[in-house]
């Protein structure tokens, strides 16, 4: 069995052609029909039925489960290449989404210059969702990501690092400013201005509105956390936001949420379980386990 009539069978099960098939590898025809031949004879099972009466092509049970593991072969073979390709290279691929980038890596790349590791380091800056499918398909080795429920799957390693609150942010001369706290109940009327989709502020957005039974309006969304503190502190509206994304210094007044239970920003160091750390990601994965930077 080799990796070419591997790749032919995925792209027949994709397109349900053959011609097809031998035109976007450049290849007759009969070569196509020769792999998928090779493949069933191997197998010792029927993949594959042409419907003449509808010039129709048909994956038999078997050839729908084939197809379901070696879409995995084939994904951890390109994993695997690009996980060799940043060995070679002494690489580490590291995902960070950013409002954890913005608190945790200023203090983290001084410890990393301390240990000239630093310029080893390939960061690569999304929302935690795309950041974990970069992990799965071996895009990148570590990632920090957070949500607001620990990650629970077999596919990956994870040590919690910290847990953090989500607070209220408003404008220094809202009625609430000096309040301290508040249930998010109470803010049923308020215009919110949130992070978009992207971030996980969405789903504890969503669970603190469940738990309070409200249906809070949205005005604004973005990416992007200085602009929700700059309209907050205009008065155009108000916002929830993790404490990790808070600095001392943000014209804004920050509250504690009174609801219990509430959801938490949970801050995880992750890599893939069949990846086997290199020495400078070990020592990285350590640092980052030991260190006090979410503090």
């Amino acid at each position: 069995m080799n990796i070419r009539d591997l790749n032919y069978f995925i792209q027949l099960f994709r397109e349900k052609n053959f011609t097809k098939v031998a035109q976007y590898f450049n290849v007759s025809q009969p070569t196509i029909t020769a792999a998928v031949q090779r493949l069933e004879k191997e197998l010792d099972v029927q993949l594959v039925i042409r419907d003449q009466s509808h010039k129709e092509l048909i994956f038999t049970e078997s050839g729908r489960q084939f197809e379901k593991h070696v879409t995995q072969i084939l994904q951890e073979l390109d994993a695997a290449k690009l996980e060799l390709t940043a060995i070679k290279q002494e690489r580490v691929r590291f995902g960070l989404p950013p409002i954890i980038g913005s608190s945790l890596f200023p203090a983290l790349s001084a410890k990393l210059l301390e240990k000239n590791w630093l310029s080893h380091l390939d960061t690569r800056e999304d929302g935690s969702k795309s950041l974990l499918n970069q992990l799965k398909s071996g895009k990148l080795d570590l990632a920090l990501l957070s949500s607001t429920q620990p990650i629970k799957d077999s596919k990956f390693t994870v040590h919690l690092l910290a847990r953090k609150k989500f607070k209220v942010i408003v404008s220094p001369n809202h009625p609430l400013a000096h309040a301290g706290s508040v249930a998010f109940q109470d803010l049923k009327n308020e215009s919110f201005i949130q992070l978009n989709e992207r971030f996980v502020h969405s789903i504890a957005f969503h669970q603190f509105s469940e738990q309070a039974q409200i249906k809070p309006t949205i005005i604004y969304q973005t990416n992007d956390v200085p602009i929700i503190k700059g309209m907050v502190s205009g008065g155009v509206g108000i916002s929830l936001l993790s404490e990790t994304a808070l600095l001392p210094q943000d014209p804004v007044a920050a509250l504690t949420l009174s609801d219990q239970p509430q959801p938490e920003f949970l801050i995880q160091l992750v890599y893939r379980s069949n990846h086997l750390l290199t020495s400078l990601q070990q020592k990285i994965m350590h640092l980052l386990t030991q260190g006090d930077f979410l503090n």
